[in-house]
């Protein structure tokens, strides 16, 4: 991809010794300054977003295990899951599993054969010898109760105890209420306290395991949160849970966000190639003050939709960059200028804030999109003014309309909730927000023509203020062409209205078509008398100079032209008709002489050298600059007919000839006009001529149109 770019890059290249070279006259552009360009514009990107952490989040944004610094509302509807509410229900519920016992299998079964042994037989094999004396030695209606109260107690409790302390406390619970004689129930103590043995033990992981089982089936506490209601309040412990809900609703924390500057950075690195791409494709090359314009413009609109962004606002600064870049930039550049950089911004200015990025994501695309039409018709100030507060008023409502179908709040909400504009204003705020959108439209449509004339200034971009400016009769070289050289001003008159319908008619740039007509022959003021539209009737200066000198004089129009352009400071865009508007086309009337008179003095014409009659170019590297060419050769030609045109036939044969004159002599090789193209210019000059020259009535045609033809190449 790099290896293209270069490729690219080095086709469309201009070097600063382009004029010398008969290149071009424009500042260049390298590989290494489009890369400077592309890492520019990478760490402005993660600077800012530094720079907000290091202003705004540190001192403002919450930390986890200390008091939150400010009120947090919700910024989306969210469904909350109280973590702290549910792990103490699930604690408590957990907490109720003291023990669990189980039995153990061998002492039970002892147990149960000597109580079944004792009951049925009466059987005290497992009692000592002298209780089992004392026993036997009962009477048998005492012996038999004391049996039957041990066996009814036994049978009753064998399973609960697992020490003998817990089965001797609980032999003596269950006596506690049994009516017989004490010296009878010491007996049965005696009798039980050997019949029984522990049957049951603790089983510590079967508790945990319960516990488990228990807390789990504890559901979690959950709680709906409406847009607006409070997360946490100011001095309130920010918990894991609250941080994580808080991160949910696009709230970073002041924790250096890593993450966040290497997405923006990556995200800017990519789209630097996109628009690199898209700027290295324009018909014409941006010089090195229109890229350095694109990148101020970049950051300016960067750092105004970050410092408001702090409150949650959206400044909606998008409209000042879309309308600096589509009044100074060719519009499909200010294209993906405003749509990429224009989301970057968003993304800077709210991270984290997902929805708020899904509305600056729309609100960029419709900027992008209606910028074609709205930047069209700019005949004046106050209507650049109209349609870039027409643009303002269309992105609010975009806004609006976005923000209703995500169910988000109006983009001054909180505002109008923290300074209490609603003991005035209705409880929803969409009368503040349609007056506050207004205000806003009109503050950036105010800032995008005051500061428009400040970036011509400093950038050299060609604005259509400028071009209207520079188009009126009262600029002082325009002036000095109407005193100096009149006919040269007729000529740049006629020329510029002929290029500027034609360019209107094939959507070209006709402003500046026109603008650059007007300045192409400024060269002239030096030495007015040597062209022939300032001669008096009748005395040609050129007929008493040698063909060489003539054809220095003429050919010098041009860099002496680019000098006045220096001297009054004309915009580069302007300087290119000045350069390219003969292209490398040569006087083949004063190379025909030159030749005719070296032959006259016994040469053969071979020491004639034809590069000395040929202007320096470059050719015509737009088509403005092409299209400009073709008006002043067709002019020309019109100019040396002995016979007039009219009919369209004959107005077709003659364009047509001078256009493939160009085309066979290499002026249009680096402007890329397709054949349709050519047909399109052919049939759009013709029809502006015919307006022009509709009321003459002429003679037929001879041979005129060849002679127009070579005159116009000499012109």
């Amino acid at each position: 991809m790099l290896r293209f770019l270069r490729r690219r890059l080095y086709h469309k290249r201009i070097t600063p010794a382009a004029l010398s070279n008969g290149e071009s006259q424009r500042d260049g552009v390298s590989f290494r300054f489009l890369v400077m360009i592309r890492v520019v514009l990478v760490l402005l990107a993660g600077l800012i977003a530094l720079g907000r952490w290091y202003f705004i989040d540190v001192s403002e944004n919450y930390m986890v295990g200390f008091p939150s610094p400010r009120t947090y509302t919700a910024r989306v509807t969210t469904r909350f899951v109280d973590r702290t509410l549910t792990n103490e229900a699930r604690n408590t519920a957990a907490d109720q599993i003291v023990n669990v016992r189980v039995r153990n299998r061998r002492a039970t079964q002892l147990v149960l054969e000597r109580i079944a042994a004792l009951k049925n037989e009466g059987n005290l094999s497992f009692a000592p010898p002298r209780l089992e004396e004392i026993v036997a030695d009962l009477p048998d209606d005492v012996r038999e109760t004391v049996i039957h109260t041990a066996v009814e107690i036994a049978e009753r409790n064998y399973d609960r105890s697992s020490t003998r302390t817990e089965q001797r406390n609980m032999i003596w619970d269950n006596l506690r209420n049994v009516d017989l004689p004490q010296s009878d129930k010491n007996i049965i103590v005696q009798l039980l306290d050997t019949l029984l043995v522990p049957t049951v033990i603790d089983d510590n992981e079967m508790v945990e395991l319960l516990r488990e089982e228990v807390a789990a089936n504890i559901p979690s506490f959950t709680r709906d949160i409406q847009i607006g209601n409070t997360l946490i309040q100011q001095g309130q412990m920010v918990t894991p849970d609250m941080a994580v809900l808080l991160r949910e609703n696009g709230y970073p924390d002041a924790a250096i966000p890593w993450k966040h500057v290497g997405f923006v950075m990556m995200v800017t690195f990519a789209w630097s190639i996109w628009f690199i791409w898209e700027g290295l494709n324009q018909e014409t090359p941006l010089a090195r003050k229109e890229w350095l314009f694109v990148v101020a413009m970049i950051l300016i609109y960067w750092i105004a939709q970050n410092v408001p962004s702090r409150w949650d606002y959206d400044s909606m600064a998008i409209v000042a960059l879309a309308g600096w870049t589509f009044l100074g930039l060719p519009r499909m550049f200010a294209f993906h200028v405003v749509l990429g950089g224009g989301l970057i911004g968003y993304i800077l200015g709210f991270p984290g804030i997902n929805a708020m990025i899904a509305v600056g994501c729309i609100i960029c695309e419709v900027a992008a999109g209606s910028s074609f039409f709205f930047m069209k018709d700019v005949s004046s100030r106050i209507r650049i003014w109209a349609n870039v507060f027409t643009l303002g008023i269309c992105l609010m409502a975009t806004s609006f309309f976005v923000r209703w179908g995500l169910g988000m709040p109006m983009p001054f909400t909180s505002f109008l909730a923290q300074w209490s504009f609603r003991g005035f204003l209705p409880a929803d705020g969409i009368l503040f927000n349609v007056l506050l959108g207004a205000a806003l439209s009109v503050g950036w449509s105010s800032v995008v023509v005051a500061f428009i004339s400040l970036w011509e200034y400093i950038f050299d971009i060609i604005s259509p203020l400028r071009l209207l400016e520079l188009s009126h009769p009262s600029q002082p070289l325009l002036k000095r062409l109407q005193l100096e050289a009149p006919g040269t001003y007729h000529h740049t008159v006629t020329i510029s209205t002929l290029a500027e319908a034609v360019a209107d008619r094939l959507d070209m740039n006709g402003l500046l078509v026109k603008a650059g007509a007007y300045y192409h022959d400024i060269g002239k003021l030096k030495r007015p008398h040597y062209f022939v539209e300032n001669q008096p009737f009748g005395d040609n200066i050129h007929d008493r100079l040698t063909a060489a000198s003539s054809a220095r004089m003429i050919l010098s129009h041009v860099p002496d032209g680019l000098k006045l352009a220096d001297e009054y400071k004309l915009p580069g865009r302007i300087k290119d008709f000045i350069a390219e508007h003969h292209g490398k086309t040569s006087l083949n009337y004063f190379y025909h002489k030159a030749v005719m008179a070296d032959k006259e003095a016994g040469g053969d014409g071979s020491s004639v050298d034809s590069d000395d009659f040929c202007y320096a170019g470059p050719a015509p590297q737009s088509p403005e600059t092409a299209l400009l060419m073709l008006a002043d050769s067709i002019e020309a030609a019109l100019k040396s007919l002995k016979n007039p045109l009219f009919g369209r036939t004959e107005l077709e044969h003659l364009v047509e000839d001078i256009i493939n004159s160009k085309i066979m002599s290499g002026q249009f090789v680096n402007v890329d006009f397709t054949l349709k193209d050519i047909n399109a210019i052919k049939n759009a000059v013709v029809d502006v001529l015919m307006s022009m020259y509709h009321t003459r009535e002429i003679k037929p045609l001879q041979r005129d149109e060849d002679n127009a033809a070579q005159a116009a190449a000499d012109a």
